[in-house]
C-alpha cells in the first residue's frame, strides 16, 4: 500500500516552492500503473496535472485531469474547466473555448467558465458571440446567493469591463457605458481592484472617443497617462484624439513617443496611417508600416491593409491584392470586413469579377442584412472579365516595399500532417495546430516524390485562396512517410 496521503502533503508542499519539477520527477509516472490506488487519488492526481501544466505538457495536463473528471464526475466542468484555462494560458484560444463548451455542458451556470468563455471568444473575433456569453455570465452572477455573490466579485468585475469593450466595438455606446460604470462601482469594494484604475480610465476614453467626445476622450486619457505615464497604448490612443481634433504636431509627437517606449512598436501602424492619409508621405508611411510588419506580427492583417491601400494610391492594384490576401490570410476567421470590401473593389477594378464575387460571397456571410451585396453580386456575375492592367514601377523612395521577405513575414513555416488526401482529384487536407484543417492542391506542392498517404509529416505556410474565400495550405514540403 502506497501513502497516498504522504504524497499528497508531499506534492502540495513542493508546489507552493515552485518546485514543479521535482513533482513530475517523482510522481509524474503514476499515468503507467493504472492499476494502482494512486490513480484513484484524485486530488494527487489533480495536484500532479497543474505541476504538468506548469512545465507546458499538454498532453499530461489533459490525462491527468481527465482522469480527475472520471473520478470525480460531479466536479467534472471544474477540471474541463482547468484544461481550458491551461490552453488559455498558452494562447490557444480555439482549444480553449471547446474545453470551455465541454465544461459547460455539464454546468451551464458556471460563472468562471463563462467569463473565460467570453474572452476566448474576444481573442477569436467573435464579438457578437463573446458579447452573449459576457451577458450570461452577468446573469448568472446576479441571479446567485450573497455568498457566491462574494466569491465571484472579482471574476464579474472583469465580465464587465470586458463586456462593455464589446458592447462599445459593436456599437452599443450606451449599453457600453452602463457596463463600464457598473464595472468601476463594483470593483471599488474590491480589495485589492480587479482591474487597474489607469485601464478603466482607457476604457472610458476609447468609448468617448467612439462617440465622438474628443475633449472627454482626451481629458481621460490624460487622466490615464498620470496614473501610468510609461504606457504605450495610452500615449497611442491620445495622439489618436489628437489626431482626430485635427492637431497633427501634437498627434505625431504622441505617436513617436510611444514608439519609444515598452512595446510601443504597434504605434508604427498609427505612425503610418498619419503619414499616409494626412501627410500624404508616402516614404514615410512605408518605413513606418514595414516597421511595424517586422516587429509586431499581432498587427499583421491591419498593417496590410494600410499597404494595400499605399499601393492603390502608387497604382499597384495587383500587389494591393496580394497585401489583402496576405492579410486575409493572417486573420483566418474571415471577418475582416475593410479588408474584404477593399479587397472586392481592386479586382472588380482589375477586371476580375470571379475574384471579386469570392470577396463579396464573404461579406455576405458577415453581413447577411446587407441588401446592397445582392445588387452587388448580381452585378458582378454579369459582368465580362479582362485583362488586369499592369501595376506602375515602384517609386525609388519607396524601394522598401520590394523586400520579397516582406510577403512571408507572419507566415512563417507549420508541421502537420495530412489527414485526407484523394490522388485522383488532385487535393486534400493537411492537419495542424489545434485539430485544425487547410485544403492544398497538387500545385502546392514542392518536391514531391514520395507518396502521400493520411499521415505522412509535411511542412506548409498558411496561405489565401481568394476565389473561395478560403485559408489554404501552401508550400507544402513532405518531411517524411507516415
Amino acid at each position: 500500500m502506497r501513502d497516498v496521503d504522504g504524497m499528497l502533503a508531499d506534492v502540495r508542499a513542493l508546489a507552493h516552492r515552485g518546485d514543479h519539477h521535482a513533482i513530475v520527477s517523482r510522481y509524474g509516472t503514476l499515468d503507467d500503473t493504472p492499476e494502482d490506488e494512486t490513480w484513484n487519488a484524485t486530488e494527487l492526481l489533480w495536484e500532479i496535472g497543474k505541476a504538468f501544466g506548469m512545465l507546458g505538457n499538454e498532453e499530461k495536463v489533459e490525462r491527468y485531469l481527465l482522469r480527475c473528471a472520471e473520478l470525480a464526475p460531479r466536479r467534472a466542468a471544474v477540471f474541463h474547466c482547468a484544461i481550458g484555462w491551461y490552453f488559455q494560458r498558452k494562447k490557444k484560444w480555439a482549444k480553449a473555448l471547446r474545453w470551455y463548451d465541454r465544461a459547460l455542458q455539464s454546468f451551464p451556470t458556471y460563472h468562471l467558465c463563462l467569463f473565460r468563455r467570453g474572452y476566448c471568444l474576444e481573442k477569436l473575433h467573435r464579438p457578437r458571440e463573446a458579447m452573449e456569453a459576457f451577458r450570461r455570465a452577468r446573469a448568472v452572477w446576479e441571479q446567485a446567493g450573497s455568498e457566491q455573490r462574494l466569491r465571484g466579485r472579482g471574476v464579474q468585475v472583469q465580465v464587465l469591463f470586458h463586456l462593455s469593450r464589446v458592447l462599445r466595438d459593436l456599437g452599443h455606446f450606451e449599453e457600453a457605458g452602463a457596463a463600464l460604470d457598473a464595472c468601476t462601482s463594483l470593483d471599488a469594494g474590491c480589495s485589492p481592484p480587479a482591474i487597474r484604475v489607469e485601464h478603466l480610465r482607457a476604457c472610458q476614453g476609447e468609448l468617448s472617443l467612439r462617440q465622438g467626445d474628443l475633449d472627454a476622450a482626451l481629458a481621460w486619457f490624460r487622466e490615464a497617462c498620470r496614473l501610468d505615464p510609461h504606457s504605450s497604448y495610452i500615449w497611442e490612443r491620445i495622439g489618436r484624439t489628437h489626431e482626430l481634433r485635427g492637431e497633427i504636431a501634437e498627434a505625431q509627437a504622441a505617436y513617436e513617443h510611444a514608439i519609444g517606449l515598452p512595446r510601443g512598436a504597434f504605434a508604427y501602424l498609427a505612425l503610418g496611417r498619419l503619414h499616409l492619409n494626412v501627410h500624404g508621405d508616402l516614404a514615410g508611411a512605408a518605413n513606418a508600416l514595414v516597421q511595424a510588419l517586422r516587429q509586431l506580427h499581432g498587427v499583421e492583417p491591419l498593417v496590410r491593409l494600410e499597404l494595400a491601400r499605399l499601393h492603390r494610391l502608387c497604382g499597384r492594384p495587383n500587389a494591393a491584392l496580394t497585401q489583402l490576401d496576405l492579410a486575409l490570410a493572417s486573420r483566418r476567421d474571415g471577418t475582416f470586413l475593410d479588408a474584404l470590401r477593399l479587397a472586392a473593389d481592386l479586382a472588380e477594378e482589375t477586371g476580375d469579377p470571379q475574384r471579386a464575387l469570392g470577396y463579396v460571397a464573404q461579406l455576405e456571410r458577415a453581413m447577411p442584412d446587407d441588401a446592397d451585396l445582392a445588387g452587388r453580386r448580381a452585378r458582378l456575375q454579369a459582368a465580362t472579365p479582362r485583362p488586369a492592367p499592369p501595376d506602375a514601377a515602384l517609386p525609388p523612395e519607396l524601394a522598401i516595399l520590394d523586400d520579397a521577405a516582406l510577403a512571408d513575414i507572419g507566415r512563417g513555416p507549420q508541421e502537420g500532417v495530412v489527414d485526407r488526401f484523394f490522388a485522383e482529384k488532385g487535393f486534400g487536407f493537411v492537419r495542424y495546430g489545434d485539430g485544425e484543417s487547410l485544403f492544398f492542391h497538387v500545385t502546392q506542392l514542392c518536391d514531391a516524390t514520395g507518396p502521400i498517404t493520411p499521415g505522412t509529416r509535411v511542412s506548409f505556410i498558411v496561405g489565401h485562396n481568394p476565389k473561395k474565400g478560403k485559408p489554404q495550405a501552401e508550400q507544402v514540403r513532405l518531411l517524411d512517410e507516415a
